[in-house]
């Protein structure tokens, strides 16, 4: 089993590697809103829409994880001549990601993926894609940058979604100038894809259905997931397999006597939307840099865990995923306001808080907590310190403020303690801007001293039952 430590040491030691990501380019916008009535004209729900935003799909999704990790990225692809092209392209400068070979044609359609959501549900998708039977009228940009880029980058990663830009020809030149100057290539192919024209790459990932089409049998099982692996690798030549197998994890295979299975990162699924490109983006910027291949794919299995607890694609950056590899290894959970803030700065699920003395735990109190599990989101506990206790009682707590924040840090579905020094929760509630605010029953009976804040940052009281 690789260590805490080992896997610690492996993403730190990684610095800014310089990575070619070919492929293609989408935008995804997100039309987010509420939904509280049908509408009259069709049995359909009506989305009252509370803001738009656009972020960058497809292989540029790599792309913004490898700047997010801190990787020099080289971008290559192709955008249409419209305003989605624009957006693109203006979030590509915005994160520093070098476009000089983003090619604009006048007959393609810049790659649109619009979902409407309403809290964490899909309504709907609306896709706009390059007219049916396009093909890429010239081949020569895309090869000429090639054959200046590569010589100069650490790693190439192709994110092919058949919407072909990648042809067979692009697929040689990159095959040869790889082999030429020794990088290595990682491949996360179009579904339904013929492998043959990846044959020879370093290392291809598909995903559950890919594989078991490419494969030409079910893939149900570890087992199965097994066989696939070693009849494409042996077929197409690839030094590794690793297979995105959803609720069992991450398969690696590199040989029948060689291979590790990474069981799932998380218990709650939001939205698989940019988990394979999760797992493709955090290979390449540790394999970039020579990591062991098993502990790049372990970093890949917790990334892809923290992006299925996202509504939509999000990036990570290298501290955010240290944070998660204590967390997951049941390390402390206790943090500072100001560590608190950061480590939700990229979090789109809603948060759940509630507060208190917690003082004298008792089976009462752990009821309590256990009901807050019934809410989707991160679970925050924030305690009042000794001297805040002292102050409002006139005597010390009977445990002192770090052994309760260690045992309520102990408690499965709490995700985060905080301890504060005010006699009430208000700066905490306007710093954090919960969505959920948690209260025991009997609060119901008097004023909360925190209902003013409450109100203003727009978020909702739920009383639950004690014990």
């Amino acid at each position: 089993m690789i260590s805490k430590q080992e896997l610690q040491y492996s993403l730190e030691q990684v610095q800014s590697p310089s990575i070619l990501v070919i492929g293609d380019l989408m935008l995804d916008r997100y039309t987010w809103g509420s939904v509280n009535r049908i509408s009259p004209e069709a049995p359909i729900p009506v989305l009252r829409v509370s803001r738009e935003e656009n972020r960058l799909g497809g292989a540029a999704n790599a792309m913004n994880n490898l700047v997010t990790l801190g990787a020099k990225v080289f971008a290559c692809g192709m955008l249409g001549n419209d305003a989605n092209a624009g957006a693109v392209l203006q979030l590509f400068e915005k994160e520093g990601i070098n476009t000089a070979g983003v090619f604009e044609q006048e007959d393609f359609t810049t790659i649109l993926k619009h979902r409407m959501i309403a809290g964490h549900h899909h309504l709907l998708r609306m896709d706009f894609d390059p007219p049916a039977g396009w093909k890429l009228p010239c081949e020569s940009n895309i090869t000429e940058y090639l054959e200046k880029t590569i010589p100069h980058v650490d790693l190439i990663l192709i994110s092919d979604y058949g919407k072909g830009v990648l042809t067979p020809s692009i697929l040689d030149a990159i095959r040869s100038l790889a082999g030429q100057y020794k990088i290595d290539t990682i491949v996360d192919p179009g579904i339904g894809m013929d492998y043959q024209v990846y044959h020879g790459f370093t290392l291809i990932k598909p995903n559950r259905r890919e594989i078991a089409l490419a494969a030409e049998q079910p893939v149900e099982t570890i087992n199965d997931a097994l066989k696939a692996a070693a009849y494409i690798q042996e077929k197409f030549n690839f030094k590794y397999v690793a297979v995105s197998l959803d609720r069992d994890g991450l398969l690696l295979f590199q040989n029948a006597d060689h291979y590790f299975c990474f069981e799932s990162a998380t218990q709650e699924v939001f939205d698989v939307v940019g988990a394979g490109d999760m797992v493709v983006s955090m290979l390449a910027f540790l394999m970039s840099a020579g990591t062991p291949i098993e502990h790049a794919a372990s970093w890949a299995n917790i990334a892809a865990g923290m992006e299925i607890m996202h509504v939509g694609v999000t990036s990570f950056t290298k501290s955010q995923l240290l944070q998660k590899l204590v967390m997951g290894y049941g390390s402390d959970k206790v943090v500072s306001l100001d560590h608190l803030l950061a480590s939700l700065e990229h979090q789109t699920l809603p948060l759940i808080f509630t507060n208190g003395y917690f003082d004298n735990i008792s089976a009462g109190h752990l009821k309590f907590l256990k009901q807050m599990q019934k809410f989707r989101g991160v679970r925050v506990v924030a305690i009042n310190s000794d001297h805040s206790i002292e102050l409002q009682k006139g005597t010390p707590p009977l445990l002192n403020e770090k052994d309760r924040a260690s045992l309520l840090a102990s408690i499965e579905g709490i995700d985060w303690v905080i301890i504060f020094d005010d006699t009430n929760a208000n700066h905490l509630l306007e710093q954090l801007r919960p969505s959920i605010v948690v209260k025991g029953e009997p609060n119901q009976q008097q004023p909360l001293a925190e209902q003013a804040t409450i109100d203003n940052i727009g978020a909702t009281v739920h009383y639950l039952p004690e014990y």
